[in-house]
Parts: C-alpha cells; structure tokens; sequence
C-alpha cells in the first residue's frame, strides 16, 4: 500500500508539472505588443471539484495488508506452495523371488501419489535373521552408493523397480527381514527406506507401536533419522531390522529418547526433548489393545525401568518405606528383580508398578497404561445447548451425557455411571465470557489485563436443573452498545468413580463446552466464528497435555481464544504487577501477546537455531522459549528466581519480585512448514480484515481494557513473522501491511478501511 501512495504521489506530480508546463507554453507567430489591462469582470460561477490531491507528508496510514497480491493461492509466490509438506515416499507392493543365484526385491514407488520413474540409485541394504544383521552393501562409511556386485537397482518403467541381492538366493530358505534404502542421486530429499520380509518375518513378534501412533506426532512425512525418511505407513516394523538385533533395542531407544535421557554424545550429555505428553501414559505410542496388553504385562527389571527412569537413583528410596537396600545392588541393570517383584512382595509388572499413580498438572490417574482422566473424560458429551438474553441476565442452559446416557447436571454424589458438576465440594465449575470485535473474541472485561474475559462461578445459588438439564443466570455484563456477539465457556472438570477402586471420585478430562450468542436476544449467530485451528489434529500429540492452567480449562481450542486472543498482552504484569522497565526484560520487550498463532508458532518454533526468545511473565512464572538460554539477557536460570530488573516485591511493597522461571527450547518433532499439523484445510493465506483482528504488541496506557490505545500489528503480518522472524522478512511484511502503530480508532480503523 506504501507503495501505491508512492506511486501516486510520483503520478500527480507529474501531472501537475505537465499541467503547468503546457499552460505557460506560448502559441506559435507574433501576435504583437500587449494591449492594456481591461477592467475587472465579475466573479463566475464555481467549477467542479478537483480531484483529491496526494496525500501529506503525516498522512495516515491506510491499514491494510496486502500479502495474498502475491503470497496467495496461485499466485507467483504462493504461501500453499511455499509451505507445502516435503514430499512423501510411499512403497508397496514389495515381493521377492529367486532368480537364480540371486533374490529379486519387486516394489512400486510413489511421491506424493505419483508413480516415480527417476530413482536411479541404490544407497543400503540391510538383511538380519533375527539374531544377526549383515550389511548387504558393503560400503565402509555407509555414505557410499552400494557395491554394484552386490546390490542393484533396475528401473523396471511407470514407478517400479527391482533391487537385486546378489548371491541372495543362499538365504532363501531362511526367515529374513530386508532394509533397502534407494535415491534419485545424492538428493537428501529424494531417497526413502522401505523393507520387506522373505519368505516370512525372522521376528518374534511384531512392533509394539503403530503406525498411526508415530504419524500423530510425527506427521505423514514419517521420521528423519539416519539419514533418509521412513515411509510412515510402516511405523516402527523398518527399525527392527536393526534395533533389537545388534544395536540397542527399539524399546530402550525410543524411552531414553522421549525421557530426555539419549546420550549421542557423552561429551554434549543428554539430548533434551520436549516430548509433549508425558511418559507413564504409556497408550500414547502403545495405543492398539495388544501392544498395551504386553506392556502392561512386562516384568519389572533394570533394563526395561532404566529405560525412562535413567538408573537405579532415579528413584527416592528414603521412604517410608525405607528401601534404600536398592542402591546396595551390585548390577541394577542385571539383577534378578523378580525375586521382590512377584507380585505378592513388591509389584511384579509394569502395570502393577504404575497404576494409581498421578502424574503432574492436574492428570488423571494412571490404570493399565492409560490416564483415567482422558478415558473417562472422553465418555461426556457435555453442551451448553442455549441462552436467553432479556438485557439483565443471562440465562445458559447446558447438558451432559457420560457414556451415551444423560445425567443429572445437580447431582450432588458421585456414583457409578452419576457423575457430578457443580454441586460437590472441590467443583471449579465457572461460566467465562467474552464479545466480538470483527470475528475475533476480544473484548473480555476484565480491567486488570488486556483482552481478558471475566468468569462468574457456577452454584447451586445461581444454577437449577429440571427434566436433565441445568440453567445458570448470571448478570449481563455492562458493554458498548456496537457489540451484538459473544461467547461463553463453561469451564470446569466434572467428577466421576475412578474405575481403580470404583469407590474414589476423581475429576475427569471433558472437552470445555462453549456457545455463541447474539447479545441482548440470546439467539445463535447466523455463522460461527470462523474455523483456523482443528483441535483434533493438537489432542494427536498432545494427549492428555493441552495445558490446562487451574485444571478448568480443556482440550478446545475454541475455548482457548477467550482468553489467548489478539488483544492479549502481560505488559501489565511486566509493569503494574513487578515494576519492570522494558530495557531490563530478558526480550528488551514492553509486553508480549500470548494470542494462540503468536504463542503457538512462537513455541512450535521456538528449539529451531536463529529463532528469537520468546518469553511470556506469567503471575505464576516466566516462561522463555529459545534456542539456548544465552540468548536471554540477564536470565538468572531456572527455578525460584529474583526477576531482573523487578522493583516491586510479591506483597506490592518497593523490592524485587521473586518467582519461578521456566526455560524450554522445544523440539518439535515434524516440519514446522506443515500447516495441517495443527489448522483446517481451508485456512486462508491472508484472512478477511474486517473479521480476523489485528495483534496487540503493546497494550497502550495501564488501563488494560481500553483498546484504543493498543500498539496494533497486522493478522497476516503477525502469523507470518512469528516463524520468520529475521529482520529481512519482517522488513518485507511491514512494507506490504505497515509498522505496528496505534489507529484513531483501534481495530475499528483497520475494518472501516476494508470495508
């Protein structure tokens, strides 16, 4: 837009020059001297309008982006293209047959669905019989392509080849798995393992994980290790070939791994990963019935439990009981645990060891492999089925059915297959609100932090239940008369028996039910908000985990935009809550949103090298996310920690803030170019401005709830610099939108104008 305003400026310009040229201009021959002036005439009648002149030197802004021109959809630099998935190798049909001294390997090859016909070269060959592996290809350094004389690769036309192991006739007779790894070239992009076993598999049994459960996280790609991708429609079957024969089993790797306890390197330690669950859910990789049968089912010992506790001191042994005799063992990792471990003396398998466990943040109970929470918080479908809206209250009506059977949403004693909500002790049960602005939730009214919703509690003062279903009156909210939509969350866990003892109620992880409403009519809105993220997609790796702050808040992320919407900003606490300057904050920010496309892609990204710190203060803690905590200024590490450059203490009085810091530098485990990790399908390059609102960069005057005055950034701007974050791309997308301002009227400017 700069740009036209440029180039209009530079057109009138020119026509004015030319104007006046043309009229000081003379007509040709010599008309002679010039006669005296005559008298004045009278005033003649006004003229049109002339046309608008350019614009000032302080013009203002006009504040629209203007990304999807070229980023769109077919356009020359299209965003879809750009972020399109690295291609998917796919292989089927693999068959072998003796040809001779040799053993023929058929399969057909696919990218992306098309049959390939330029994979030229053969790269490894792996055979093991279940007891030893061969290296097929006898290269040395294993960056070679394969010896000729003894692996090839025949372009057999339309997407299918031949490998042949020569000389592979001699094991036709025995149960073998093969691992082939071919190439178009040295291309690291276009090669892909694929395996196959002749005449039948040398394992034991099958993998004790799925396919599905390592794409979850993974993503369709498959898994990027030793150098080529693994087709992941065949899971953890290709790993076997070597793990578990002659190098460290796929168990051990793949525990030590997600537990952040994988040594590579003894010299660097530990690889550290975020895994985003949490290890004792053991159905989250083990999710079909068999697998999590055998693992529930193995015995305790060193070498499965050091897996994900590290060693014997992974454990408190101190008691009560006092069972400190564990560290006397002279070999952990091989010592007969079973003579204990039996059952009868101290628990003899995994599951027995694990069940009634709770891991942290407000989880469920663990019970045979699984979280009791997410398993019986899946049994509930719980709806706010309506409002009615008379101006004065709000009158919100919801059910909730647990295991296809409605229940009683007043019950008050949890029973088998009674669950309770509100009408227990402990309930944490609330209605949360929030209004429109465009089509975003950003008007909470909440005056002690930016774009915050307020949330009255749900009781049996407020809430009666008739005939099944339950209606909450509470007050309307004092809003401006423009403001015709809103939504409400009822947030909350409810509480069910733990099927453990089926005595203990426990609360339980049901998605947080949210409604729209027309204010003052209480009616559904012609069209919801629009759909951006797929919740789905995020409960695939992050089972059991999206956070969910006092336990109320769960697995919805439309639930999640009443609170992490674009008006967000912690400035206030940076500043109001620990008196901060912004040149002493570890970002040398004034404030930070927490919207969810600045906080998620921020995150996501966050592990990735050249990546900038994001850091949110939080009244229960700093979180950063970076690379490596170095980049942090002044980061005093983490735990209970004095906040750099804080000058009010936690009781309000002058001093310094102490609270606890939290550093992570992510490491997310797909391509952060695939999109449809996490959004629809049908997610825009650049969003219709007059409903997706523009982000708060800083929240203006400590008057939290007044927008105005918000230092605002464009949507498209803000979704794309959060991953591109170096200057140079910056540069370009404030170019093409403008530099983060406040307008005259707030986001209000921004939809008149694209009006």
């Amino acid at each position: 837009m700069n740009r036209i305003h440029t180039f209009m400026r530079w057109a009138w310009s020119f026509l004015v020059v030319f104007t006046l040229a043309f009229a000081m201009s003379g007509c040709e021959g010599d008309d002679g001297a010039a006669g005296p002036a005559g008298p004045t005439g009278a005033t003649g009648a006004g003229g049109p309008p002339g046309p608008a002149g350019p614009p000032g030197a302080n013009a203002p802004v006009t504040p629209l982006e203007s990304c999807a021109v070229c980023h769109d959809d077919d356009s020359f630099a299209s965003a879809p293209d750009a972020h399109a998935l690295p291609q998917i190798e796919t292989v089927s049909g693999v068959s072998f047959a003796v040809n001779g001294a040799d053993l023929d390997v058929t399969f057909d090859l696919e990218v992306d669905g098309v049959p390939q016909t330029n994979y030229d070269s053969m790269q490894r060959g792996y055979r093991t019989d279940g007891t030893t592996r061969t290296n097929i290809c006898g290269n040395v350094s294993r960056s070679d392509p394969c010896d000729p004389g003894l692996l090839t690769l025949t372009n057999n036309g339309g997407g299918n080849y031949t490998v042949t192991v020569i000389g592979g006739a001699a094991d036709a007779g025995t149960d073998s798995r093969y691992l082939f790894r071919v190439g178009a070239g040295s291309d690291r992009e276009t090669r892909v393992y694929f395996y196959g076993d002749f005449p039948a598999s040398p394992l034991a049994a099958a993998a004790a994980v799925s396919a599905e459960a390592c794409t979850n996280c993974h993503g369709p790609e498959g898994i990027d290790v030793h150098g080529g991708y693994y087709a992941a429609v065949d899971g953890a079957e290709p790993c076997l070939t070597c793990h578990g024969v002659d190098v460290v089993g796929l168990g051990e790797a793949a525990h030590k791994y997600h537990s952040s306890l994988w040594v590579d390197d003894p010299a660097e330690g530990p690889i550290e990963i975020t895994y985003p669950t949490y290890m004792l859910n053991c159905s989250v990789c083990h999710n079909e019935v068999p697998q999590l049968a055998a693992v529930n089912a193995m015995p305790v010992s060193g070498a499965g439990c050091f897996t994900c506790h590290g060693d014997i001191n992974g454990w408190d042994w101190t008691g009560p009981p006092d069972l400190t005799f564990h560290l006397t063992i002279t070999d952990p990792e091989t010592a007969d645990c079973t003579v204990c471990h039996n059952g009868a003396v101290a628990p003899a398998t995994v599951a027995d060891f694990h069940n009634g466990l709770a891991p942290a943040f407000r989880r469920g109970p663990i019970f045979n492999g699984e979280d009791v929470g997410v398993v019986e918080g899946a049994k509930f479908d719980w709806q706010i089925t309506g409002i009615v809206d008379d101006g004065t209250n709000l009158a919100i009506s919801w059910t909730a059915s647990y295991d296809g059977v409605g229940v009683d949403p007043c019950n008050d004693t949890v029973g088998a297959g009674a669950p309770a909500f509100h009408n227990i002790a402990g309930s944490n049960l609330s209605m949360l609100r929030s209004y429109a602005q465009g089509d975003d939730f950003i008007i909470g009214m909440s005056t002690s932090a930016p774009g915050q919703p307020l949330s009255v509690n749900v009781d049996t003062v407020n809430t009666a239940c008739a005939g099944g279903v339950a209606t909450t009156t509470i007050p309307v909210d004092t809003i401006a008369a423009s403001i015709d939509r809103g939504i409400v969350a009822l947030q909350g866990r409810p509480w069910v028996l733990s099927p453990i003892d089926n005595t203990t109620a426990i609360q339980v992880r049901a998605k947080t039910p949210t409604y729209e409403w027309m204010v003052g009519d209480g009616a559904a809105p012609m069209m919801a908000r629009r759909d951006i993220v797929d919740t789905d997609e995020c409960l695939k790796c992050h089972v059991g985990s999206l956070y969910m702050h006092g336990g109320n808040r769960i697995d919805n992320a439309g639930m999640c935009i009443l609170c992490h919407n674009s008006a967000s900003n912690e400035q206030n606490v940076r500043t109001a809550t620990m008196g901060i300057d912004p040149a002493d904050t570890y970002d040398g920010e004034v404030g930070e949103t927490y919207e969810l496309k600045t906080m998620l892609h921020r995150i996501h990204s966050a592990g990735e090298d050249g990546s900038p710190p994001y850091v949110i203060y939080r009244g229960r803690g700093v979180y950063a996310f970076a690379p490596d905590d170095s980049l942090l200024p002044n980061w005093p590490g983490t735990g209970s920690q004095t906040v750099f450059g804080s000058t009010i203490a936690n009781d309000g009085s002058a001093g310094s803030y102490v609270i606890n810091h939290n550093f992570h530098a992510p490491t997310y485990p797909r391509s952060l170019n695939d999109c449809a990790a996490c959004h629809v399908a049908t997610l825009p390059v650049q969003p219709d401005q007059t409903k997706a609102m523009a982000t708060t960069i800083e929240a203006g005057s400590t008057v939290w709830d007044d927008q105005i005055d918000d230092v605002l950034q464009g949507a498209t701007t803000t979704a794309c610099i959060t991953c591109h974050a170096d200057t140079a791309s910056k540069g370009h997308a404030f170019q093409n939108s403008w530099d983060p301002q406040a307008f005259p009227e707030g986001r209000q400017t921004i939809i008149d104008a694209a009006d």
